[in-house]
């Protein structure tokens, strides 16, 4: 089986891998940390992923349609919506983003809680100000915030957290007409209820777009791809493999042919001989079995909740889920 780069490396990213972001050198002051919009990356954006082709027909007439057709948006007084992923972990949110910023051919730059966190007062509140001067200065840029909930969560009003609220505050301040600085925000978390509701209000986050678990056909190009480069049988039942992982994310699919991968690996070695022992169905089907999905099925009712509140207009849609072409 033939896997190229682009896929090992999303399926890298969404499994839990080690993310492709460089960091620019931070000064030796705790202020530190700043994070650098990227160029482009040498992707080839919404070509990199298959599945998804939902969320690629929202995100491509409601966003990148516009990007790329300024002077008709102008006319038609439209502008790019800022957007916030929302739905279970290791759904591929992140990864997505990214494509995003390839597919339009823009600067990526993408903030986790830590880039902004400091120890002094107002420190991060100065932060989130940098961040999104940093983005204007290479403008334009897709501005990406990683588990959302933790930046700008519900103000208390207590005297005791007053500085959240005015970190929440500042970035009320800096999310208003960042469109037309050149700033594109797009975020994700895994717990929209969790935010400042002052936050998801229209003209701050214009639209939510839910990002469900991986369905059968997903899991299956996930079984595939992380197979392909190890010592495997021929006579592998991905259907089947598929059918027992429902309700397994993507870090959970890894997790099972590591395990499995490591099993053998172990058995290579005491063998001492040269050949390698493949991995087989009925190990991958016994590593399932012993396996819990790292999200329960009430974690996901809680998630379809969440949704019915959040994005009551599109119950009964299919959701978008993650596969290859």
């Amino acid at each position: 089986m033939h896997t190229s780069e682009a896929e090992k490396d999303w399926l890298r990213r969404i499994c839990g891998g080690q993310p492709v972001t460089e960091q620019q050198t931070a000064p030796a002051k705790e202020a530190e940390h700043k994070p650098v919009a990227e160029k482009k990356a040498n992707g080839h954006g919404f070509g990199d992923i298959a599945g998804m082709n939902e969320l690629k027909e929202v995100v491509t007439e409601g966003f990148i349609n516009v990007l790329k057709n300024r002077k008709c948006a102008e006319v038609y007084g439209i502008k790019p919506p800022s957007m916030l992923f929302y739905g279970p972990a290791g759904c591929g949110k992140t990864f997505f983003a990214e494509k995003m910023a390839e597919e339009i051919g823009i600067n990526f730059m993408k903030i986790v809680p830590d880039d902004l966190a400091c120890t002094w007062v107002h420190g991060t509140q100065q932060k989130i100000g940098e961040v999104f001067k940093d983005a204007e200065k290479k403008a334009p840029t897709l501005l990406f915030f990683d588990e959302f909930d933790a930046m700008v969560p519900k103000r208390s009003g207590d005297e005791a957290n007053q500085h959240y609220d005015s970190e929440v505050n500042e970035f009320l301040c800096m999310l208003n007409n960042a469109s037309e600085r050149g700033v594109y925000v797009l975020a994700a978390t895994n717990h929209p209820e969790r935010i400042d509701k002052a936050v998801l209000r229209t003209g701050r986050i214009d639209e939510m777009v839910y990002i469900d678990m991986p369905d059968k056909e997903a899991r299956k190009s996930l079984f595939t791809l992380a197979l392909s480069k190890l010592p495997s049988d021929e006579g592998i039942d991905i259907n089947r493999l598929a059918e027992l992982s429902e309700g397994y994310n993507c870090s959970d699919i890894s997790y099972i042919v590591r395990s499995a991968a490591r099993k053998m690996f172990n058995a290579t070695i005491k063998g001492c001989t040269d050949e390698y022992q493949p991995i087989s169905q009925a190990l991958l089907e016994e590593v399932i079995s012993k396996k819990r999905p790292s999200v329960s099925g009430r974690d996901l009712r809680e998630f379809e909740r969440v949704r019915s509140e959040f994005s009551p207009k599109d119950e009964g849609c299919r959701h978008a889920t993650i596969g290859f072409r």
